[in-house]
């Protein structure tokens, strides 16, 4: 479905350099507008980083964990708590103490010993509650990528044929009226559309969005009130706005950032853009955040009953 855009028409955006976190491996910004709060993960290193969005770095407070937390989610009604993505779970994590309170745990059901071999990764939580989590290869290259679904405190493999074959599964988010989901198979450069019944949760009939040119690898995904595709284009410093038809809109370069991983929408306004990255391939590992036109869409919190 990738069209060739218009370039008289693209607008194009420049993010600055804000957080100096030099993460390993940074991961899964996410904005929390009752308290003003940024959050982020350092996955090879094990922390999570919490930033008051009004006093900045200097004020950070950051935990070490014993495993890696892969994705970061407001908890409804709650700031004492994230909801989070361990190496094979789903958990509440205390960002002040750095503790954990399991829900649930993933595993490889054909083999065991698969359970080895991979962690979760990204994931998103759907408009009735449904925690959506990705698992990936740790090699980065194996297809042992999958896709799992958590409600009612029980866990399935949920993936569509599509990321069933992928090595790095990415997302997955939806469309403003929750049709729609997008996830991507990362190390193949591609972004897949699927139909969505938000009723049932049943992940219909899917295609390709969008195949990033040039080796780009779409990694982190976020929307906005339009309904279009932030997609972070790692190895290529830049994030690429996708119209609901995958026509390329604008563009926002990272610089000093060619391994920019996930981008996610934030500030009073919804209108400004933090982006983590990762210390590789001359890249910083920093936090930078840009300014955009349009509004972004708030990810749906974690009720935990």
């Amino acid at each position: 479905m990738d069209q060739q855009p218009d370039n008289s028409k693209m607008k194009e955006y420049i993010a600055e350099q804000w957080l100096p976190s030099q993460s390993v491996l940074g991961e899964s910004p996410l904005y929390r507008a009752s308290d003003d709060t940024f959050f982020f993960s350092d996955i090879k290193n094990r922390v999570v980083h919490t930033v008051p969005l009004s006093q900045g770095w200097a004020e950070r407070h950051t935990v070490q964990l014993h495993e890696p937390i892969t994705r970061l989610h407001v908890v409804a009604g709650r700031t004492d708590v994230l909801a989070v993505q361990t190496k094979l779970g789903f958990a509440l994590l205390d960002p002040a103490k750095g503790t954990l309170e399991r829900i649930a745990d993933v595993h490889y059901a054909e083999d065991a010993t698969l359970d080895e071999k991979v962690r979760m990764n990204d994931g998103g939580i759907d408009a009735r509650n449904r925690w959506w989590a990705g698992t990936m290869a740790l090699d980065e290259e194996s297809s042992l990528g999958r896709l799992w679904c958590l409600r009612d405190r029980g866990v399935h493999d949920a993936s569509p044929d599509t990321l069933r074959s992928s090595a790095v599964p990415n997302g997955p988010v939806w469309s403003p009226d929750d049709r729609i989901m997008y996830a991507c198979d990362t190390t193949r450069g591609r972004v897949y559309q699927y139909d969505y019944d938000i009723d049932t949760g049943e992940v219909g009939s899917e295609r390709l969005f969008v195949q990033l040119e040039d080796g780009g690898m779409p990694d982190g995904l976020a929307v906005d009130v339009e309904g279009c595709l932030w997609v972070a284009a790692n190895s290529q410093g830049k994030l690429i706005r996708f119209s609901p038809g995958g026509v390329p809109m604008a563009t926002c370069s990272v610089p000093g950032a060619k391994m920019c991983s996930c981008p996610a929408f934030g500030s009073s306004d919804m209108k400004t853009l933090f982006i983590t990255s990762i210390a590789a391939d001359c890249s910083t590992g920093n936090v930078y955040r840009v300014r955009v036109d349009i509004e972004g869409i708030e990810r749906h919190s974690y009720r935990h009953i």
